[in-house]
């Protein structure tokens, strides 16, 4: 890590925590605080909703699966074919409900369609799961860091849990939402640049498809995993994909 490094790394982190600090002195009710006031455009939220998708998982534990597992490759990312599904079904069914009652959670609609009970029963076993969910998340992340950085990794997880939660706490959602947009465009042009140079660093495109076995490109199998003995069944993943991002995008 050079000085420009450190002053990058250390202007991303301080933006973060000013742009939140921006967002939040405006906030005059908890309707703006946790649902921006209803008023954040369609565009933030769907670059929002993409970014959140994509985490150290998505880098660390997913490749593995492509490239290095035995019997691996692109087919086990058919479940991700489920997504448009999933948001087609959360927009017509879910989306409509939730803003004609103007429900700031969906804990709020189990208390409103059953009692009180229910909804602290099942957010107290949704913050439980998360809990060790955005550990694993964390975790991940900070392994990647602390080799980059050549920091011990109990001070990456600090920066990055400090960081992160001081951002979210002070700006509420609009900070969520915007900070969101802005790492959607850094990881992005970082996929692009780093795919690039990869590529003529080796020879090009052609040199890294040549150089791979077929079998791990191929992107589907037509089997439905009952008793078929794939691993990766197309049907399995599609319609249990489409239940998992229901999940995610409709009430998590």
């Amino acid at each position: 890590m050079t000085v420009l490094d450190w002053l990058i790394l250390g202007g991303y982190l301080g933006g973060m925590i000013g742009l939140s600090i921006y967002l939040g002195k405006n906030q005059q009710n908890q309707e703006d605080y946790f649902v921006g006031g209803r008023r954040l455009p369609w565009w933030a939220i769907g670059i929002s909703t993409m970014a959140t998708q994509t985490s150290a998982i998505s880098f660390i534990s997913k490749p593995a699966f492509v490239a290095l597992k035995p019997g691996g490759g692109l087919t086990w990312l058919q479940y991700e074919m489920a997504v448009p599904l999933a948001i087609i079904a959360v927009m017509i069914f879910l989306v409509p409900l939730f803003r004609k009652l103007e429900l700031i959670s969906v804990y709020e609609y189990l208390e409103h369609r059953f009692d009180a009970s229910i909804r602290y029963l099942v957010s107290g076993v949704f913050l439980l799961s998360r809990a060790f969910a955005a550990g694993i998340v964390v975790y991940a992340t900070a392994i990647v860091l602390s080799v980059c950085l050549g920091i011990p990794l109990w001070l990456t997880i600090l920066i990055i849990g400090a960081v992160t939660v001081i951002y979210d706490v002070i700006g509420g959602m609009p900070a969520v939402v915007y900070s969101d947009v802005i790492q959607m465009v850094i990881l992005l042009s970082g996929i692009v640049i780093c795919i690039v140079y990869a590529a003529e660093h080796v020879g090009g495109f052609g040199v890294i498809l040549n150089s791979l076995p077929p079998e791990r490109l191929n992107v589907l199998d037509m089997a439905h995993g009952l008793g078929d003995g794939s691993e990766t069944p197309f049907w399995g993943f599609l319609f249990g994909g489409f239940f998992l991002f229901v999940s995610y995008y409709g009430t998590d």
